[in-house]
């Protein structure tokens, strides 16, 4: 199989946030079906009802009312010329679940793998699993009927490969939305090649075959994708309520024999404000040990051994994600090889990259909230820790 694929591989699973729609691509479907189709002309649901009380129901739910109309002289409103096709296609860059809207482009398996690690891997591992909070892509599979119960009891692993039902729209929002600090660098080719790599790794195949390195993704492709749970979806349909349903009453967990675990997470260090405001009591400020200055504070120029509580909060939140793991090549705090020749170019410089960006690294770590004060404060954590 790939070389890119650690069969073995132990991932520490996490949630993958999803909002979807269950599919059934290339299939027939009844007109009363209990998921989703992929194309949207055989919807179970259709256009606008009227209930009865006469009112115009849209499928949303809501209901539509006449506008008034508007009688114009001639002349009377310019609106502009026409949109050109250019134009059209500018704003026109959704896909559905059945593939319509797939942009032209190409690539490998195995030149995505490498697009993945230079644009992808700082947030969400070389292979899928994740770094920090950030979601994990990979892994998951027959783990959605779990219930998280009291106790410890695994809960449903959410990742693109177990819980995403369609793969189609991940070209689009992965066109439009990543990598999260640089959005819409990555081509038509380079996210046809990402969207394969993930889909190896995910184990998926297509036509009864597993996706290699050499595998060529395009638009034909991804149109033939079948992901795990596809038909894992009902459709919603919002002019029905759902709240007249009879109660189940079967199976019930006894929460007398349940014991309730209560978990004590300390995240202070994590919530710690970088840049501390006024508080006030019936309108004026309180200035005592129980409050913070009026005015904004910049972090101080931490000395000696670096141990400013504000840079290296700051730290962990913008910059951990890629220098404690060495992601898109950042060096690793601490790591004083890695650093020399970076110390040598002078603070100046080491400021310069870290508030301009410089190579993978985007500017002051894709927190642009962070003033250039903040950021130089970082720096020197940073600098202080590794020498």
């Amino acid at each position: 199989m790939s070389k890119f694929v650690v069969r073995n591989l132990t991932l520490a699973f996490g949630a993958l946030a999803l909002s979807a729609s269950a599919v059934c691509a290339g299939e027939t479907m009844a007109k009363k079906a209990h998921y989703t189709p992929a194309d949207p002309n055989h919807y179970p649901y259709h256009g606008i009802v009227t209930d009865k009380q006469g009112r115009k129901i849209n499928v949303d739910g809501s209901i539509v009312r006449e506008t008034a109309v508007v009688h114009l002289k001639k002349g009377q409103l310019k609106l502009g010329k026409p949109a050109s096709a250019e134009e059209i296609a500018g704003w026109n860059v959704d896909v559905r679940p059945d593939g319509k809207g797939l942009p032209p482009g190409k690539m490998t398996v195995e030149e995505g793998a490498e697009v993945f690690a230079n644009n992808c891997a700082m947030c969400h591992g070389d292979f899928g699993e994740g770094v920090g909070k950030n979601p994990v892509l990979v892994g998951g599979k027959g783990t959605l009927t779990h219930q998280a119960k009291t106790g410890g009891d695994e809960g449903p692993e959410k990742t693109l490969g177990s819980y995403a039902p369609y793969i189609q729209p991940f070209f689009w929002y992965i066109k439009m939305a990543m990598p999260l600090p640089t959005p819409k660098k990555l081509t038509n080719d380079e996210v046809y090649g990402i969207i394969g790599y993930l889909l190896q790794l995910n184990e998926i195949q297509v036509d009864g075959k597993d996706i290699e390195d050499d595998t060529v993704i395009d638009a034909a492709f991804l149109k033939k994708v079948h992901l795990p749970n596809e038909k894992g979806f009902e459709y919603n349909d919002l002019r029905h309520p759902y709240s007249h349903g009879k109660r189940c009453m079967k199976d019930c967990v006894d929460m007398k024999k349940m014991k309730v675990m209560h978990i004590a997470i300390d995240a202070t260090e994590s919530i710690t404000p970088p840049v501390k405001v006024p508080r006030y009591n019936c309108g004026k400020p309180i200035m005592n040990g129980e409050g913070f200055a009026a005015i904004e504070a910049p972090l101080p120029a931490p000395k000696g051994g670096g141990g400013d509580a504000a840079a290296a909060s700051a730290y962990k939140s913008s910059c951990a994600g890629c220098h404690d793991s060495g992601a898109a090549s950042a060096p690793v705090i601490g790591h004083k090889d890695e650093w020399a020749a970076r110390i040598k170019q002078g603070e100046k410089t080491l400021y310069e990259h870290a508030i301009k960006g410089f190579n993978g690294m985007p500017p002051k770590g894709g927190n642009m909230s962070l003033s250039d004060d903040q950021v130089k404060a970082i720096v020197d954590y940073m600098v202080n820790k590794s020498k």
